[in-house]
């Protein structure tokens, strides 16, 4: 099925999102592009991906242009970009953003990146004004603080020395790299976001895995540790928010970021017997898989959203303390 290419739907404020994903995460991919349709978004997801096509493709209006484009609903066109390269995927994030801003993306104003296993829960107006407050950033929830003098930014001072940066500013938080913001004019950030991944490498970093030695490193989580370098370093205003945003704390219902193990992945009853009763984000997963991308059947649905309730049942009774 075709469609032509003037039913492409316009961002409000001339933003785009991106995300990358490869294997099972469509399932993960699937669940964010329905959450920013109900939450309000209208405009292109661009997807970068690796191996296969997602299975339920099919069930998406093709449009009637280059490459893979498809409409998510009326609000959302979904374009699929193949990515080619040998580093874990979760660490080609600025390099991504940075292609899509010089060549599919150039006429856009600014550009946010979601990881695959992002949920938006409420209304897409959130992010419309985030996006006028500076580079959008988001605490982490293992390392939420990180004083300004810690080693490990001495560290990242020594790296920065190296590569002859300028003086930093002064933080106390770390970032999740999972999601970042940034307006056209701010397009440095995602240079020296890149450059100091290439600094990394440099050193012998290793790029074929999400994590390198110990958290005693400067670059333990190459990506995340390198945004948050260039958060310290970036001549222009950055904006933090805490970690409730993606869920990781109560508080703000903007987001459910779905770390650790993922809801599409084996069994929910399992793991809550073995004292692992289904996160926030894992039940809210499973509210945001029907429409417009339908990812199982509705009799898989059914099923699987009893054991997540059954699972939350035995979970208020019984799990790991």
């Amino acid at each position: 099925m075709t469609m032509s290419e003037l039913a492409i739907p316009q961002s409000a404020r001339g933003e785009t999102i991106c995300t990358l994903f490869d294997g099972d995460f469509h399932f993960g991919f699937a669940a964010l592009v329905n959450s920013l349709a109900r939450g309000g978004y209208k405009g292109t997801v661009w997807a970068g991906y690796r191996g296969a096509l997602p299975p339920w493709l099919s069930q998406l209006k093709r449009l009637n242009a280059p490459g893979h484009q498809y409409m998510a609903g009326d609000s959302i066109r979904v374009v699929f970009l193949l990515v080619e390269t040998d580093i874990y995927l979760a660490l080609y994030k600025p390099r991504f953003m940075l292609d899509l801003l010089t060549d599919q993306a150039s006429d856009c104003k600014y550009i946010w990146f979601f990881d695959s296993d992002i949920f938006l829960r409420g209304s897409w107006s959130f992010f419309l004004h985030w996006q006028t407050c500076g580079v959008a950033v988001c605490q982490d929830v293992n390392y939420r603080t990180l004083p300004e003098l810690d080693p490990l930014r001495h560290h990242w001072m020594d790296v920065a020395r190296a590569m002859g940066l300028g003086k930093p500013r002064a933080l106390n938080f770390y970032f999740n790299s999972g999601l970042a913001g940034v307006a056209r004019e701010y397009i440095e950030f995602l240079e020296l976001w890149q450059a100091v991944m290439e600094y990394a490498a440099a050193t012998g970093v290793s790029m074929k895995q999400l994590t390198s030695g110990s958290r005693d490193m400067p670059f333990h989580i190459p990506d995340q540790d390198a945004m948050n370098v260039a958060a310290m370093f970036t001549e222009h205003p950055v904006s933090p928010t805490g970690p409730e945003v993606m869920g990781f704390l109560p508080g703000r219902s903007n987001l459910y970021h779905a770390v650790g193990p993922k809801p599409w992945r084996g069994s929910l009853l399992r793991r809550a017997l073995g004292g692992e009763p289904p996160s926030n984000s894992a039940k809210f997963y499973f509210t945001q898989v029907s429409s417009p991308i339908r990812v199982y059947t509705p009799m898989q649905l059914r099923g699987k959203r009893l054991a997540c309730a059954i699972s939350a049942f035995i979970g208020r009774f019984y799990g790991r303390r």
